[in-house]
């Protein structure tokens, strides 16, 4: 069992370096053996302080995976599964740039073409948006 000073500190050592989900941070307490009211008091005391919030850190991650390429629905994917929830999930996808613009952007980057295509496809982009793609490659 850990003091309530060791949960908080090991909280903040791995806020250190990027934004976290609250249920990474409870898994990471959970791991070092922290009770169960520890946690839940430790990630409380640090939302209030500022410090652990999923709406940034849903924020953050969508951009990141966006600039990357990803769709929207990897987006989504990748941040249900760490725990985020729905509302947050979709207000950080609806802050990006639509899926097209990044689909088209992504693209292009890639030379266009087949290749660019099985990458986007790969990345989770829908059926629909490589349609569009063609089509318009097709036009120009």
């Amino acid at each position: 069992m850990t003091e309530p000073a060791d949960a908080t500190e090991l909280a903040l050592r791995a806020l250190r370096h990027r934004n976290r989900s609250r249920h990474d941070l409870e898994q990471r307490l959970d791991r070092a053996g922290v009770t169960p009211d520890e946690r839940s008091a430790t990630l409380d005391r640090l939302t209030e302080a500022g410090l652990l919030s999923d709406d940034r850190f849903a924020e953050d991650r969508a951009y990141a995976l966006a600039g990357r390429g990803a769709s929207d629905a990897l987006i989504r994917h990748d941040l249900r599964r760490q725990g985020v929830e729905h509302a947050a999930v979709e207000h950080a996808v609806g802050q990006l740039e639509s899926e097209d613009e990044r689909a088209a952007r992504v693209f292009r980057q890639r030379g266009g073409g087949p290749k660019a295509l099985r990458y986007l496809a790969g990345r989770g982009f829908a059926a629909e948006t490589l349609e569009r793609l063609t089509a318009a490659d097709a036009l120009e």
